[in-house]
């Protein structure tokens, strides 16, 4: 007898019962951008809780990166100071231009970067001794008002200088135009 072919089968694992631990670990997985709480820089892993945090700091992988920091800890933690203060100057320059903005405002927009540098591995404790070394190193004008420090980029780049200088002349050269057509 000729028997028919049976149809595949579709074997698929079963969803989490909603509520459960491996529930609430996927979704908060499928978040994406998690608590900086239980972040590692030197590692660049992100760790879901404090247990996992407590897992990574024990791993092999993350002691053999922390032997590279003792050896070079002055180095490393310059290096994401300049990192954390490129992305910051950036996100400055192109989102808000010469224009005066809250600085928290502007953090809030650089972390939104899965990837960003985490503000605790660079030599800065807080953000309001980021924005004074930004204003003592002449990178921004800044000033602390009673709803927090605002920042404003001041702008370095010779042809947007040369730009912002021609349309000055031909501003100031269609005045003069005016003036001496009205006389």
């Amino acid at each position: 007898p000729h028997l028919a072919p049976l149809p595949p089968l579709s074997v698929s694992m079963p969803k989490a019962e909603r509520g459960t631990p491996k529930d609430i670990a996927n979704r908060s997985k499928a978040r994406g951008l998690q608590r900086l709480r239980w972040y590692c820089q030197m590692c660049s892993k992100q760790c879901r809780d404090e247990n996992g945090m407590k897992c990574h700091m024990t791993s092999e992988s993350h002691l053999r990166m922390m032997c590279n920091f003792a050896q070079n800890a002055g180095g490393i933690v310059a290096d994401f100071s300049k990192d954390f203060e490129h992305m910051y100057m950036e996100t400055l320059r192109r989102c808000h231009g010469t224009k005066r903005v809250n600085a928290n405002n502007v953090y809030q927009e650089v972390i939104r970067d899965k990837h960003h540098v985490h503000m605790n591995s660079t030599r800065w404790t807080t953000l309001g001794d980021f924005v004074q070394y930004l204003g003592k190193a002449s990178r921004c004008l800044v000033e602390e008002t009673e709803r927090g420090w605002y920042v404003q980029f001041i702008e370095r780049d010779p042809v947007q200088l040369a730009r912002e200088e021609a349309v000055r002349k031909r501003h100031d050269a269609e005045r003069a135009q005016e003036e001496r057509v009205a006389r």
